[in-house]
């Protein structure tokens, strides 16, 4: 019995198709998507950082790097479970230029020294409005005015005011 020629070919022709195909997929870029955290403090989603402004509140401890959902929960997690030197990026009004909080042999700096806080207790899923660093007054003035209806009566607070609330 002869084998089928035109079989052995059509099985042939999958064969070499599926191989293109796969290595096809094999080779194409995969989309890069935006990473998703929790925050460790309080467990709710860490907000990204959209195109317009900073939301991420990472804390570097050691050769750690630790994402938080705003400065409140970075702050408490550094007065309660790390106790050595670290540095927080506080997100502040204007996109790539975060405030440097910096905790130095237990004391802290600010950078730059002319930053000011937000410090507005309420609901914690609005905490990346509710709590972050102003490069200086000017700017807090003009975020507590786009954000007036959460922010109401708002007052600057200084590096050690908003540590104190911080628990």
């Amino acid at each position: 019995m002869k084998p089928n020629r035109t079989l052995r070919r059509s099985l042939i022709g999958l064969g070499l198709l599926s191989a293109a195909l796969t290595a096809f997929f094999a080779l194409r870029p995969t989309p890069a998507y935006a990473h998703e955290a929790t925050c460790p403090r309080c467990k709710l989603d860490v907000v990204q950082d959209t195109d317009e402004i900073d939301n991420e509140v990472p804390l570097r401890y050691g050769r750690k790097r630790i994402e938080y959902r705003c400065i409140m929960c970075a702050l408490a997690e550094a007065k309660t479970k790390y106790k050595n030197d670290l540095s927080i990026l506080a997100p502040s009004s204007v996109k790539g230029k975060p405030v440097v909080l910096t905790r130095k042999d237990g004391q802290w700096s600010v950078a730059p020294e002319t930053a000011v806080f937000v410090g507005v207790p309420g609901s914690h899923t609005e905490c990346q409005i509710r709590f972050r660093a102003m490069t200086d007054r000017a700017a807090f003035d003009a975020y507590v005015a786009k954000h007036a209806e959460i922010l109401k009566g708002a007052e600057p607070l200084t590096f050690e005011q908003l540590l104190e609330m911080a628990k």
